[in-house]
């Protein structure tokens, strides 16, 4: 069983490795239970993340991702923060680590499987070391153009009928992953009205595959061993990483303290 820990209002995963988390994933369809509180989600909330969860333009979306199956801390803050709050998580749990290894074990069990990807060319690249994945590349949308977000999972839901996964790969940024995810729950929801279509898991996975396939680089060894892989990815795309780590993420140290508050 999963060890979980709460902290700000998220049920971390508690662990200093993947294989509990994997051989879960792997049993997924035989341990989610859909009458019960959670989502099918994994999600890997990182200090952005927080702090968009704590903001009220995205109140409803994060009462579904609080609920999410899965949530792995992604972001090295969130660990020095569960110590100094007396909540100690095992480590960090990237999705950039974690996708390589659940990615190895769904090819040797030949899992059925979805992939949303940012592009042709990491669609292209997945599908050449798993011939037996379908993927759907979305048009550029705004999540609050409800016109362009039906027509975006209107064209997901028709990949996802020809697979009927077992699993769906989400890789784009939030929140229009989150959104893609939660408007395939409802498919199926719906399918299940009428037929016997399992639940998949949604697993919201960022930038993990562009990282795994080197599209985009990881920070060295030394940077991510000190938490500061966020200075070094900074480094790399200063401009439109800015405001994002300087400003925005500043506001994690307030929720921290009401964190704290809790106690």
């Amino acid at each position: 069983m999963l060890k979980r820990t709460k902290l700000f209002d998220l049920d971390f995963i508690n662990d200093t490795n993947f294989d509990a988390t994997i051989a879960s994933m792997l049993n997924f369809k035989n341990e989610y239970d859909p009458e019960g509180n959670k989502f099918p989600l994994l999600f890997t909330p990182n200090v952005d993340d927080v702090v968009k969860l704590n903001e009220k333009r995205y109140a409803d979306l994060a009462e579904i991702l609080k609920r999410s199956y899965y949530l792995l801390p992604d972001g090295q803050p969130i660990i020095w923060a569960s110590k100094l709050l007396n909540k100690k998580l095992g480590r960090r749990l990237p999705g950039s680590e974690f996708f390589p290894l659940l990615w190895k074990e769904i090819i040797k069990h030949n899992k059925r499987i979805m992939v949303v990807a940012p592009n042709n060319e990491v669609g292209e690249l997945l599908k050449k070391e798993y011939p037996a994945l379908e993927y759907y590349v979305p048009p550029f949308f705004d999540v609050n153009n409800k016109e362009q977000l039906n027509n975006v999972i209107e064209g997901a839901k028709i990949v996802f009928d020809k697979v009927k996964p077992e699993y769906v790969f989400i890789g784009i940024r939030f929140p229009k992953q989150n959104h893609i995810a939660l408007g395939l729950v409802d498919h199926v929801k719906n399918l299940q009205l009428t037929t016997q279509q399992q639940m998949p898991l949604f697993l919201l996975m960022g930038a993990s595959y562009e990282f795994y396939l080197n599209l985009k680089k990881r920070a060295p060894k030394f940077w991510q061993k000190i938490g500061m892989e966020w200075f070094y990815r900074f480094t790399q795309e200063p401009g439109r990483l800015f405001k994002r780590y300087f400003i925005d993420d500043m506001k994690f140290i307030p929720i921290f303290f009401r964190e704290m508050r809790k106690k």
